[in-house]
This record gives C-alpha cells, sequence and structure tokens, in this order.
C-alpha cells in the first residue's frame, strides 16, 4: 500500500477546493472582498489567504 496516495489525494481535493473559490471571487470589487462578513470580522480575502 503506498502512504503518499492518501496525502496526493487530500493536496489535489484541497487545490481543487482553493480554484473553485477563487473562480467565485474573480471580478468582485476591493470593497466586496475586503468588507468584514461576520461579527468577528471574517472577509472573503482572508479565506483566501
Amino acid at each position: 500500500m503506498d502512504a503518499s496516495k492518501p496525502k496526493a489525494d487530500l493536496l489535489r481535493y484541497l487545490q481543487a477546493a482553493r480554484d473553485a473559490l477563487l473562480w467565485k471571487l474573480d471580478g468582485l470589487g476591493e470593497y466586496d472582498i475586503r468588507r468584514p462578513l461576520t461579527p468577528t470580522g471574517t472577509n472573503l480575502l482572508g479565506l483566501v489567504s
């Protein structure tokens, strides 16, 4: 059994999720990316970083 396969699968899944998030944020203005969306101040840019 190859122990690196689950790790590679996970990394591929996480990269696909990051790519999807960036695709959905593409075209938003600076204000929309930086404005807080929750009481704790989380914004879309914070999710990307």
